[in-house]
């Protein structure tokens, strides 16, 4: 991008738009990567390395289904830490992240829409969409170190996850 596109008015007008409304979220996204990390409690082997490299996946793409394609594989490799059950933390994640990230994707789009209806609809929704998973995977890497590193962490994150 040049710097000429990366100062035009209704660019940064856009993004202020989206930042805003995605930041109207994240206590949402907090809450939630909070319960999906406290899935994690009795995990037989899941390493912080592995939702690090989660987190890499989702910093470096574009792309929902390159993310969730990554997590599919790790359900097929490493079962065990990840799980291959309907109701396990891999499959949760997935569903977690096509129902309620998604649909607050949509959300942050129709308000910024309602700013900038000029703005392409399908375009604001990709990228509050992408934004809002590696939002959701980098709190839900960090509810999890939270978890594994601090004694009686997990308990603790079920009783927010409660709350």
């Amino acid at each position: 991008m040049s710097s000429a596109n990366a100062l035009d008015p209704q660019r940064l007008r856009h993004e202020l738009l989206l930042q805003q409304a995605i930041e109207r979220r994240l206590d949402e996204l907090v809450h939630l990567a909070t319960r999906t990390a406290a899935m994690l409690k009795d995990s037989r082997g899941m390493e912080i390395s592995q939702l690090r490299n989660l987190l890499n996946v989702a910093t470096t793409t574009s792309s929902p289904e390159v993310v969730i394609n990554f997590i599919r594989y790790q359900i097929a490799r490493e079962d065990e830490k990840w799980g291959k059950g309907q109701n396990s933390f891999g499959h949760t994640l997935i569903k977690r992240l096509r129902k309620e990230v998604k649909e607050w994707a949509a959300t942050v789009a129709k308000e910024v829409n309602a700013h900038m209806p000029n703005e392409p609809s399908d375009a604001l929704h990709s990228a509050a969409y992408i934004q809002l998973i590696r939002l959701f995977i980098g709190y839900l890497n960090r509810a999890f170190y939270y978890g594994k590193e601090v004694k009686d962490g997990f308990n603790q994150l079920q009783e927010l996850a409660n709350a």
